[in-house]
């Protein structure tokens, strides 16, 4: 990275910038809430449980999960640049989203509910999962919470949502003590996810109220269909190769166990990798907006941010690495050994998933997002190509050498290979070169938010 990209002048046009950092804030604050929170209650869970019964339960979480995200069908993204654009139509955006979602969600919940004799070989999964896939039905109210988060309304948001979380930690603490089984945690995170929506959706009413009449729009509707084909397309092929991963090994696997194993790793390393989530969905819209007012800031930032990415990734799974065969049999007990070596290698997809999570971002806010298809698709095939060849002969490992060697493969080998995504990527492998210099990275970065909190 030069000299100049570490000093990020800080244009006068960038008025709401204050406001964008105090919503990464409050997100941030909330995922390190949750991040804590939740991977001490996952401890106690699966230290409760065991492996076997804790991969069970893994494998019915990535059902629900995968019915969640096609509730969403990626739409997300587009909600929530139209509801940062156009507020006065906050009503119909958030109506036609709703009304959307709860169609799919019944078909989604109807679907996976019929197919579970044929995907799950176990009563025990097969049950879990008939109760926790009908979480994508709250999950439609999810356009609810991009208001919020569009419209610098982030702290009310995260207040509600952590007072439904905490009840849930109790709920799930209770469960422990007594020795429930685990039918009784599938119960529990169905109930949590009904409290939150109706509660944010609740928020939504009174604070709003008197300017918010929800309405279904057709035309809003083909708009979105028409623009977000592609991650239509994404979320099904990409969301299905990743949430039935620990189904895979459950089902694949030479022991049970093995999905425990990696169903633990996985709850720590999705919540790192949420972070780039959180960071690019409230951070990057506002500075793509000021592209056209000022570029030579943009092209600037544009590069620190894939810097950072990768410099944030990679120092990660270092950490990681040297510490998880220490630290996770202390934690989640000499049982779960074997997770050590999946979190370290889970660990090294983010080098590949933090920067693909900006590029995407980016894309989306200038209207290319069809050019993320191609790695999407080649990550999704990969994975699966993968897992089948290696979770037979290695169990979790295999999964997760699968997902990560298909995230770089996927993200940094097809994009090479492609002109148009290498052109559109050049910030992602400049950013090899800005690990040589961290120190000048950190600086620049320290420098950018310093200014982001600068009023005036």
């Amino acid at each position: 990275m030069s000299e100049a990209a570490s000093t990020i002048p800080v244009p006068a046009a960038a008025a709401l910038r204050p406001k964008a950092a105090r919503n990464v804030f409050w997100l941030i604050a909330e995922r390190g809430l949750k991040a804590v929170g939740g991977v001490a209650m996952a401890i106690l869970i699966a230290r409760h449980l065991g492996p076997e019964h804790y991969g069970s339960y893994g494998a019915a979480i990535g059902l629900a999960t995968l019915a969640k995200e096609a509730v969403m069908l990626g739409f997300d993204r587009m909600i929530r640049r139209d509801l940062a654009a156009n507020p006065s139509n906050a009503g119909r955006i958030i109506g036609t989203s709703i009304g959307l979602s709860l169609i799919l969600a019944l078909a989604v919940g109807f679907g996976i509910s019929g197919l579970s004799g044929q995907l799950i070989d176990d009563s025990e999964t097969r049950r879990l999962v008939l109760i926790m896939v009908w979480m994508c039905v709250p999950q439609a109210f999810f356009s609810c919470e991009v208001w919020f988060e569009s419209s610098g309304h982030v702290r009310q948001l995260v207040w509600t949502r952590n007072v439904v979380w905490i009840l849930g930690m109790t709920c799930r603490l209770v469960l422990v003590l007594i020795g429930a089984g685990v039918t009784s945690f599938a119960a529990a995170a169905l109930l949590e996810w009904i409290f939150t929506y109706a509660a944010v959706f609740g928020l939504l009413q009174r604070m709003r109220i008197r300017d918010v009449r929800f309405s279904f729009d057709s035309q809003l509707l083909r708009a979105w269909f028409r623009e977000g084909w592609p991650m239509v397309a994404m979320v099904v092929v990409g969301s299905t190769a990743d949430r039935i991963m620990v189904l895979v090994v459950h089902n694949m696997a030479t022991s049970d166990k093995e999905a425990g194993y990696l169903n633990a790793a996985l709850r720590i390393t999705e919540i790192w990798w949420s972070i780039s989530t959180i960071v690019a969905a409230v951070l990057l819209p506002r500075i793509v907006a000021i592209q056209r007012s000022d570029p030579d800031w943009y092209a600037r930032v544009t590069q620190l941010y894939a810097n950072a990415s990768l410099l944030v990734g990679v120092g990660a799974a270092a950490l990681v690495t040297v510490t998880a065969p220490f630290i996770v049999p202390l934690v989640f007990g000499p049982a779960y050994a074997p997770s050590a070596k999946i979190l370290a290698i889970l660990f090294w997809a983010g080098p590949a998933i933090f920067p693909a999570v900006a590029r995407a971002q980016f894309w989306v806010s200038r209207k290319m997002l069809i050019l993320d298809l191609p790695s999407v698709s080649c990550i999704a095939a990969l994975q699966l190509c993968l897992a089948v060849y290696l979770v037979p002969r290695y169990g979790g490992i295999g999964a997760a050498s699968a997902m990560a060697i298909a995230q770089w493969l996927g993200f940094y080998g097809l994009t090479m290979s492609i002109p148009a995504l290498r052109r559109a990527s050049r910030p992602q492998f400049k950013a090899f070169i800005a690990l040589l210099s961290p120190v000048v990275t950190a600086r620049a970065l320290y420098a950018f938010f310093a200014g982001m909190l600068r009023k005036g």
